[in-house]
């Protein structure tokens, strides 16, 4: 079975009934969503050419270069800025519009709640939601949201009860970015850093080899270059990796994702673990 664990519901971009043909034209079994978390950017001209340089910065001997490009698009006003066009995040991203969906097509979808701790009080939003059998963990954004990572320390125990995963997406700075705080707090969640863990890569790998609950995602076509996706499944092996695509952002093409894990030069069965087995295994399914 193959598992796209890391695809947004943007229908402004990609309607239902297209994601679903895409699905069936590459073979994807299950697509897990999360509900967008920003007005479509056009990310076009310098702006792409400049995303390919990201993690090359991030992993070269002057991060902190690469840190600034990476906080750069998130103002202080709480807007995604693009060349100077700024485009709206969403500080409540729409569960209720991703729940019916999945209901609609529950041989397909799964769904994550979206939560956001320095909105409200996200224990409400996921009592909200959780006893919908559609759900299979909860997604966090301290990047975009802007608040540090401690503030998941309620959301990390309920997934902890919940035997959900927890999908965090880590900021650019020591709270925000703070990749140890709830690992270690909360050893029986299972927590996946997005993007190979950008933007600290090595750092999250290094801390991750000896944490059983730790894993991260292969998502992103700008995040996860070539060079960064063979690294993270060298330094921790496929068992610790998880498929995502990211997609629709930055066209990211599910036929492409997955071919660039069918290229890395490791066995199939590890190939079939990264591809869906590693997640099935992570929601009990």
């Amino acid at each position: 079975m193959i598992v796209d664990a890391h695809y947004h519901l943007e229908e402004r971009l990609e309607p239902v009934d297209e994601l679903l043909q895409q699905m069936d034209r590459h073979g994807i079994d299950r697509v897990a969503l999360i509900p967008a978390v920003n007005e479509p950017a056009q990310v076009e001209g310098i702006a792409a050419m400049a995303g390919p340089l990201l993690p090359k910065l991030l992993m070269s001997r002057l991060p902190h270069l690469g840190l600034r490009l990476y906080r750069s698009p998130v103002t202080a006003d709480g807007k995604l800025s693009v060349l100077g066009t700024t485009y709206r995040i969403y500080d409540a991203p729409d569960n209720e519009r991703v729940g019916h969906v999945v209901r609609a097509h529950p041989d397909r979808f799964f769904g994550w709640i979206f939560v956001n701790p320095s909105l409200a009080d996200p224990i409400v939003e996921l009592e909200r939601w959780s006893r919908q059998p559609c759900w299979i963990g909860v997604k966090s954004h301290p990047f975009m949201h802007r608040y540090p990572v401690a503030l998941l320390d309620d959301v990390a125990a309920y997934c902890e009860d919940q035997a959900w995963p927890l999908l965090v997406h880590l900021g650019g700075d020591q709270e925000r970015g703070d990749f140890t705080y709830l690992p270690d707090r909360h050893p029986r969640l299972n927590i996946i850093y997005a993007h190979a863990g950008v933007p600290f890569y090595r750092e999250v790998w290094d801390y991750a080899r000896d944490k059983h609950n730790v894993f991260v995602d292969l998502s992103g076509p700008v995040y996860v270059s070539d060079q960064i996706r063979l690294g993270v499944v060298r330094a921790l092996g496929p068992e610790k990796c998880v498929h995502g695509t990211d997609g629709p952002y930055l066209h990211a093409d599910q036929g492409s994702m997955l071919d660039r894990v069918l290229r890395l030069p490791i066995s199939d069965s590890e190939k079939e673990r990264i591809l869906g087995g590693n997640f099935m295994e992570m929601i009990r399914l």
